[in-house]
């Protein structure tokens, strides 16, 4: 089944998240985020969620592992298409890797569809227990 993207807006600023609590999930992305010089980028806050439940870092590398991981894991959005196959052919050197990432995301049970505008507010550790998430290090 293809997914494609759900555009409903996110309701938080980066200046609400940073006041969340330590340790939830929305603060942690706002953390993470402040820490690299970002921004909360219309329309890809739920895609940048995702890095931070995974633990996946917000850069090349760790973009191509986090597809492959979804990819493995039966996540077939054209984004995650475009991106194995775009990687398969620009990254040759990470193959190893990729494989590693879409095993991992092929033995983890199905992400799933998590409602990030209230996630953001629960504590990022119980979410990946609620949700069977193995944190990945990259």
């Amino acid at each position: 089944m293809l997914l494609l993207r759900n555009n409903q807006p996110f309701p938080y600023t980066m200046k609400q998240l940073l006041e969340l609590p330590e340790h939830t999930l929305g603060n942690e992305l706002a953390t993470y985020l402040q820490k690299k010089g970002f921004s909360l980028a219309p329309g890809y806050v739920r895609h940048d969620c995702k890095h931070i439940l995974l633990g996946y870092e917000m850069d090349e590398e760790g973009e191509a592992c986090m597809q492959f991981w979804f990819f493995g894991n039966r996540h077939y959005s054209f984004p995650v298409l475009m991106t194995v196959v775009l990687c398969l052919f620009l990254m040759p050197g990470h193959w190893r890797k990729f494989y590693r990432e879409f095993k991992k995301g092929r033995s983890s049970p199905a992400f799933a569809e998590i409602d990030f505008n209230t996630a953001v507010l629960q504590n990022t550790d119980q979410l990946r227990t609620a949700y069977s998430i193995i944190k990945q290090t990259v």
